[in-house]
């Protein structure tokens, strides 16, 4: 009977053992499954979180990374320090630490610093240059945080880089934005003022000439007459400025409306020639050269009259020998008619060449009116689709050189009389 019992006991125990035993390995299973849920779960997120994670050594061997994952690169299974890994300029050549540059790799001393002082660091601002192949670079702009760790008496690192690049541009294209808009401000409180003070000068003028020329009876019918003449001047200079104004507003608004018609070009600048030859010093020659007497041009007349009008009216101003030269060309391959206005002048300073297109400016402030002018050329230029520039030197002269864009004669204007 005993030997039933001790039987039926070993039976109960075994049976027990072995219920405990599948318990255990489904636990097991259980287990299994949730870590490799876990590991699904953190490679989905190393892969989706547009940010670099590196596992990092002491010597600055990585471990594990989603560096792969994110950039669609294949892992050669080879081990590679960080600089390698991300393709650092200034580690492949030599390896990762070796470079010229590495003694002052802000990231690197960062890195070093943590292993030895067991502190963790974020948000370290950095720029670093990638090889994207053997002739193109590219700079990008990180933060790096760095958290020490210490699995199983080996120091480790766990770094996160965040690339930057695009929120810098932001910034910056923000930043010009309000130093832009800080120009505009200034500029703005700038062109009142200036034009306040012009208009005063001007005004002051016109009233003390007139209250000479009404209170003052010993004046003779000549002084009358001359100091009328200054009279009407000044109250010109004023419309002129007036227009200018009028001008520079609807350029600040960008109403600027061309008016195309379609005209001889040749025919055109000889007009303007002959309508300045009065304005030059005797010892200067003004003249036009241009090899397309019959050349028709489509585009806004009375905006290209004005600006060639200006830059020859300041040639003359500054011109008291040699020639003034008006040229033009028409360049077929960038399809672009191109105007010259040379003079053998003052010439101007290269210290004041970045100022010359501003509002209000003034090479000399001697001479008239307010230096509106050239900033008025610039804008009926590039609306009528050219550029201008120049080349200066002191006791050299001046060359200015404009582009318009060469429209399309309109086909009804095609046939239109060309002076013989």
């Amino acid at each position: 009977m005993k030997y039933y019992i001790i039987i039926a006991v070993l039976i109960g125990v075994i049976l027990f053992i072995l219920y405990k035993y599948r318990q255990a390995k489904q636990a097991i299973s259980n287990k299994k499954g949730e870590i490799k849920t876990s590991e699904a779960l953190l490679d989905f997120i190393l892969q989706h979180i547009k940010s670099y994670i590196l596992f990092i050594d002491k010597d600055f061997i990585v471990m594990k990374t989603n560096y792969y994952a994110i950039t669609n690169t294949q892992d050669s299974g080879q081990a590679k320090r960080v600089g390698e890994l991300l393709h650092c300029v200034n580690s492949l050549s030599k390896g990762c630490g070796n470079g010229e540059l590495c003694k002052v790799c802000p990231i690197r001393q960062a890195i070093t610093e943590t292993f030895k002082t067991k502190k963790d660091f974020s948000n370290l601002e950095a720029t670093v240059s990638l090889c994207l192949s053997d002739q193109e670079t590219l700079k990008c702009n990180v933060t790096v945080s760095g958290s020490y760790m210490n699995l199983h008496n080996r120091p480790e690192m766990l770094i996160t880089i965040h690339d930057i690049t695009e929120l810098k541009q932001t910034q910056i294209r923000l930043q010009d934005a309000l130093d832009k808009t800080e120009r505009i401000e200034k500029s703005k409180f700038m062109f009142l003022e200036k034009l306040s003070n012009e208009i005063n000068d001007q005004l002051n003028c016109i009233l003390g000439w007139t209250n000479l020329v009404s209170t003052d009876k010993t004046l003779t019918p000549d002084q009358q007459s001359e100091y009328m003449n200054l009279i009407y001047e000044h109250s010109d200079h004023l419309s002129h400025l007036a227009n200018d104004v009028l001008r520079l507003a609807r350029i600040d608004a960008h109403k600027i409306d061309l008016q195309m018609v379609t005209f001889c070009l040749h025919e055109f600048c000889q007009d303007i020639i002959l309508l300045r030859t009065n304005n030059s010093h005797p010892n200067v020659e003004l003249y036009l050269e241009g090899d397309s007497p019959n050349l028709l041009v489509y585009t806004d007349q009375q905006k290209l009259y004005q600006v060639i009008l200006n830059l020859l009216s300041n040639a003359q101003k500054f011109t008291d020998k040699g020639h003034i030269k008006l040229a033009y060309s028409v360049d077929e391959e960038q399809n672009t008619i191109n105007f010259l206005v040379e003079d053998t002048g003052l010439g101007m300073s290269p210290k004041i060449h970045s100022y010359l297109f501003e509002r209000f400016y003034k090479a000399n402030t001697f001479t008239d009116g307010p230096g509106l002018g050239l900033s008025i050329c610039k804008a009926y230029i590039e609306a009528m689709g050219g550029t201008i520039q120049f080349t200066s030197s002191e006791g050299h002269g001046t060359c200015f050189q404009f582009s318009i864009k060469k429209e399309p004669i309109p086909e009804g204007d095609i046939t239109l009389d060309i002076p013989k």
